[in-house]
């Protein structure tokens, strides 16, 4: 229980806001599938709540993912910002720059066809 309040302590107000709007829609949308399913006409569920459910879910998908998708982003630019500084703390005269996943795999293909 510790480390889950160590980690919550560190998020940023973003990460704490996306995180609790995408609480906040997920609650909203089951709530309102068992209103609608204990609401006349009983057991029914009517096409707009579940359209809603639906959009909720790809909702909190998609901010999850992105906050996910871009903290690790930061990361990997981070420890290539810090490699480069050491490179240059080492006194090395030529600083490669990093290549990216696209430039590895369009070097590798054209080795390929040779």
């Amino acid at each position: 229980m510790k480390h889950l309040k160590e980690e919550f302590d560190s998020l940023s107000l973003k990460e704490m806001l996306v995180y609790l709007l995408a609480f906040i829609t997920m609650v909203s949308a089951i709530v309102l599938v068992f209103l609608g399913l204990y609401l006349e006409p009983s057991g029914e569920i009517h096409g707009s709540v579940l359209t809603y459910f639906g959009l909720s879910c790809g909702f909190c998908s998609v901010a999850l993912g992105i906050s996910a998708h871009y903290s690790n982003e930061l990361a990997r630019f981070k420890s290539q910002i810090m490699d480069v500084m050491r490179q240059m703390d080492a006194g090395q005269a030529e600083l490669a720059a990093p290549t990216s996943f696209v430039t590895k795999r369009a070097t590798a293909g054209k080795a390929n066809e040779d």
